[in-house]
């Protein structure tokens, strides 16, 4: 699938194919470039020595990196936070990009491995250089319409595509092969001066380029002991600090622990910092933390949600208790916060000890909403009524099993589906881990239930529950949503009151009847642009414009939102509308003036 990156200057190429490690050492640096290194997928049991050989080509070459450069390697999870921890002191973290795996990685009884990681770190301090790139619009194979249905609001979006985001479905890597799909997505993300080359380097032939050491704790059993409290016979909302109630837990009690903590980075809970000092945030993190692995049972599994860098910092921790057990990409896309739109947040998953069969991949029946849970679309269906009632009655097959690519749960973006908490996570992704990890009647924790989700999941999915909550606020909206359940009342259900609580820092409008759609306005300013040749003021509006100043005033947040439409082409959901005119971007035949070279 094509990308358009405005105004690139698609970077040469030079390819060194290296038959020891040591070579690494003999590549010179410029200044600016632009490096991918191409390690081996799976990680292996190797010794220290090995490991050790390997970090330190890869410090040295870091050290050697001149200022503008970018570094970026492509390997599995495991290796990519291992690499990262020891890389840390000499570059900085820009982005950890998921890329497809053209088929998935299976072990039977384990989830199967769908992704790489490419790490984007540089020598700057600064944000990531790139340019804009956009991907092209997906299609449903059923109805031809674009996957993601943009409803009203097409005049606001682009004719190519939308912005890259760092989730990369649209192409993918054949392990073992040359990943030139995304080796040309490099070399036009990082077509600006004053980068000039991309020096690949293909070290997955290498048995020594292995940098992790897959050896969990010997023993589990004496790492955590505290057996003077009565174990869980019943689900259970606490209304406590999580460290305090977590003391109080017996060890080995629990079948499944999730946590999607306080990030850190400024959101308005009820009663909670979220701007903490951050050695004082991941200190407080390791206690928590620490207490899962001891009150989860030999065998079983903790999962703990975060943006990737923090989920790294979790991983160090972790693996010196709990072994490493999957990487899983939930592509949660956010609110756009930079060229590139944060999608990728981490399911951090580890077992205590050596990990028993997944539930959800060997019990022998499901009930119907697990079975749903752990099914997914297949890629680009699209998720509108009418299509999916199309396809049920043409017998069209359009699921699949999941992998640990998870890319069809959304975001709650309505606040009809959402209660008065910032960052309310949708049911059907806690109905997929339940289901996965746990059996019918066996005991979930979450430290951070916040106003119940998963603690209704585990309750819908018949299991037992234990959700501990600090605010009293949500703590109460919690027990008032269990209660609903056990009446007979959705607590997931769509309601008309508006919350207070928000999950982005975009202000919002009162309600209000609109005279004139927004739509409308929107597209009223772009054929004042169109006449002008520029993006009008409030006042050049008020002259030009059929309709009164004060709509315009009322019924957006910003003059910026009033302008979108403006500033962009419009689109259609329809594939084959000819709006897209491939002659108009020469972006699509990428790279032909490509100077390759190379080495060996």
């Amino acid at each position: 699938m094509a990308h358009l990156s405005e105004n690139a200057r698609p970077l040469g190429r030079l390819i060194f194919d290296l038959k020891s490690l040591s070579e690494l050492s003999s590549i010179k640096s410029a200044e600016a470039d632009v490096w991918c290194l191409l390690l081996p997928y799976l990680t292996n049991q190797n010794n220290s020595e090995i490991k050790n050989e390997a970090i330190s080509c890869l410090v040295d070459l870091a050290q050697r990196l001149k200022d503008d450069s970018v570094l970026t390697i492509l390997t599995s999870s495991e290796q990519a936070a291992e690499i990262y921890l020891q890389l840390k002191p000499h570059l900085k973290f820009q982005l950890w990009v998921v890329v497809k795996l053209e088929s998935p990685v299976s072990t039977p009884g384990v989830l199967p491995a769908h992704h790489a990681a490419l790490l984007v770190l540089s020598k700057y301090p600064d944000s990531l250089k790139h340019t804009r790139t956009r991907i092209s619009y997906t299609y449903c194979p059923f109805c031809e319409r674009t996957t993601k249905d943009y409803g009203g609001k097409k005049h606001l979006y682009h004719e190519y595509g939308t912005l890259m985001s760092d989730i990369w479905r649209d192409i993918s890597y054949k392990l073992n092969e040359f990943p030139e799909q995304i080796i040309q997505r490099l070399q036009d993300l990082f077509g600006i001066l004053p980068h000039k080359t991309l020096k690949v380097v293909d070290l997955r032939k290498i048995s020594g380029a292995v940098f992790t050491i897959n050896e969990p704790p010997a023993v589990y059993s004496n790492l955590f002991k505290n057996n003077d409290h009565e174990i869980a016979r019943e689900s259970k909302l606490i209304h406590q600090d999580c460290l305090l109630a977590l003391r109080e837990m017996p060890s080995e009690s629990i079948d499944f622990c999730f946590a999607d903590p306080p990030y850190n980075i400024a959101k308005k809970y009820d009663n909670w910092d979220d701007s903490r000092d951050l050695k004082e945030y991941f200190d407080w993190c390791d206690l928590w933390l620490s207490e899962l692995a001891r009150v989860l049972k030999p065998g079983r599994f903790c999962c703990i949600l975060n943006i990737p860098l923090w989920a790294i910092r979790h991983y160090a921790h972790l693996t010196k208790i709990m072994a490493f057990y999957n990487w899983i990409v939930w592509d949660g896309l956010s609110l756009p916060v930079r060229l590139i739109m944060p999608a990728h947040y981490t399911l951090l998953t580890l077992s205590k000890g050596p990990a028993s069969p997944l539930p959800g991949l060997t019990r022998d029946a499901h009930t119907p909403l697990e079975l749903n849970s752990l099914l997914t679309l297949k890629d680009d269906y699209c998720l509108r009524a009418s299509c999916i009632q199309s396809r049920k009655k043409a017998g069209i097959q359009d699921q699949e099993n999941i992998t640990n690519l998870w890319w069809d749960i959304h975001r709650l973006k309505h606040n009809s589906k959402r209660v008065d908490h910032p960052t309310q996570l949708p049911p059907r992704l806690m109905y997929r881990l339940i289901s996965l990890f746990t059996n019918e009647g066996e005991i979930v924790l979450d430290p951070f239930n916040g106003v119940g989700t998963t603690s209704l999941a585990a309750e819908k999915l018949d299991r037992k529950f234990i959700g501990i909550e600090i605010s009293s606020y949500y703590y109460e909206i919690s027990k008032k949503r269990h209660l609903e359940l056990r009446s007979g009342i959705d607590p997931f259900r769509k309601n008309e009151n508006v919350p207070n609580a928000k999950n982005s820092r975009v202000k919002r409008l009162p309600k209000q009847k609109y005279k004139v759609s927004k739509k409308i306005l929107q597209l009223e300013i772009k054929k004042i642009f169109q006449k002008l040749g520029k993006i009008p003021s409030r006042e050049e509006v008020r002259l030009y414009s059929e309709y009164p100043i004060e709509y315009f005033d009322q019924y957006f947040i910003d003059w910026g939102e009033a302008c979108a439409a403006a500033r962009t082409t419009g689109m259609t959901e329809k594939k084959h509308s000819g709006t897209r005119n491939q002659k108009h971007h020469p972006q699509l035949k990428l790279f032909e003036n490509d100077q390759d070279a190379k080495k060996s």
